[in-house]
């Protein structure tokens, strides 16, 4: 890939040096380090198109906003774009130490988006993208357990609770959703004011839904433990801005897509490992698991714990 993307820049008469492979992500996305311009900067390599146009759109749109990557240069032809090095991922630096202050960032980001209209348009997450995303479990964590019969029923029963459940998370107000927002996705920009100080990566899927969504993919994250009192801080927080917003339905959603997110994320993961053999994936299920479960627990979800619970292999988790 290194020697691909070499000739790819050469060609294009880009002056570059000690570009080195970085990491790749859950999406055939790969990120290098090179020298350009003088700087250490990030390549990003997407070799498809229409994820890569709204990644450069997107990046534009948010500008000046949040704090995004500014694009150096625009390779979008050769699949390359030359992207601004955060390089303080949250993952990477947070400690007990900081660890309030980084979440606090990371709301304060999103609470400025969500007071904005939006002069940009986006897709709206329907109903249908939700269970098409919780669906992922039945799919595919299911997929070498039961037999598709078992499964597609079992699905059905799901789905035919669920979809009164998400009804009322639809009551919501509809804001910006960046859809992945957890630790690896941030950054702390030490140099920058306020908001600014909590960079973004991986937006190019956002959409336009329920305002509970980023919230619960920050405080109930697959790859970190956040503690109980930070959550709730958190929540009070976003709900001190947003006064309007009715309590008891925030909360309700929250735990609703609580649900659906970590439902999708056992049937990503356990696809990731299956599909794409990237098993490093797995080692986060435990954690969902016991995240789902405990969203599960909450007296008004008893009929879908009915249904899920039977089906997590808890005592196979270390």
């Amino acid at each position: 890939m290194i020697s691909l993307i070499s000739e790819k820049l050469k060609q294009n008469k880009i002056k570059f040096s000690n570009l080195k492979f970085l990491t790749g992500d859950a999406s055939p996305r790969r990120y290098f380090l090179l020298n350009y311009r003088n700087r250490r900067s990030i390549l990003m390599y997407d070799d498809d198109p229409e994820n890569l146009l709204k990644y450069i759109n997107l990046s534009e749109n948010l500008n000046n906003i949040v704090s995004v990557p500014k694009i150096f240069m625009d390779l979008k032809e050769e699949s390359i774009v030359i992207l601004e090095n955060f390089k303080s991922k949250y993952s990477e630096i947070i400690h007990n130490k900081n660890r309030k202050k980084l979440y606090k960032l990371a709301l304060d980001a999103l609470i400025h988006i969500h007071d904005r209209d939006l002069d940009f348009k986006l897709p709206k997450y329907s109903k249908d993208i939700f269970l098409g995303e919780s669906n992922l479990f039945f799919e595919w964590y299911l997929k070498t357990k039961k037999n598709k019969e078992e499964i597609s029923e079992i699905k059905s029963s799901f789905n035919s609770l669920f979809n009164n459940y998400l009804k009322k998370v639809f009551l919501l107000p509809k804001v910006f959703i960046h859809r992945d927002y957890h630790v690896d996705n941030l950054f702390y920009l030490n140099q920058r004011e306020s908001h600014l100080r909590c960079g973004w990566i991986d937006y190019q899927d956002a959409l336009v839904g329920p305002c509970v969504y980023d919230l619960v993919s920050l405080t109930q994250d697959a790859r970190i433990d956040v503690e109980k009192k930070i959550e709730v801080e958190l929540i009070e927080n976003y709900l001190g801005k947003f006064r309007l917003i009715n309590k008891n339905l925030f909360l309700f959603s929250y735990t609703v897509i609580a649900i659906q997110r970590h439902l999708k994320v056992l049937g990503i993961f356990s696809r990731l490992a299956t599909r794409d053999k990237k098993t490093i994936y797995l080692q986060f299920l435990p954690r969902v698991k016991k995240l789902l479960l405990k969203n599960l627990q909450v007296k008004e979800f008893f009929p879908l714990l009915k249904i899920i619970k039977p089906l997590l292999d808890i005592q196979n988790d270390k």
